[in-house]
């Protein structure tokens, strides 16, 4: 899922997406997957699973998110979430 989120950043209007934004797109998905699963229920698992996952997003997919073009729309649609999936159904499209 981190993987879609984060290879839809599209062309278009916007601005280049920092290495912040592309580390809050990651983390709300991680945040919003582990929250729908059972080991999320788990604060200690999922404090774990959410390092765990931003240490390999920074290792194999910032440099793709880096510099694509993101709106603060499609952020403000990422902090509202409420489901990993609408993340790359809704504000990525």
């Amino acid at each position: 899922m981190v993987l879609g989120a984060l290879g839809v950043l599209g062309l278009g209007c916007g601005h280049p997406a920092s290495v912040k934004e592309c580390e809050e797109i990651a983390d709300r998905v991680t945040e919003l997957e582990l929250k729908s699963s059972p080991v999320g229920r788990d604060p200690d698992t999922a404090k774990e699973q959410l390092e765990r996952t931003r240490s390999w997003v920074k290792e194999s997919q910032l440099k793709s998110c880096v510099g694509r073009r993101i709106t603060e729309s499609a952020m403000q649609c990422v902090r509202a979430a409420k489901q990993a999936q609408e993340i790359t159904d809704r504000c990525f499209r």
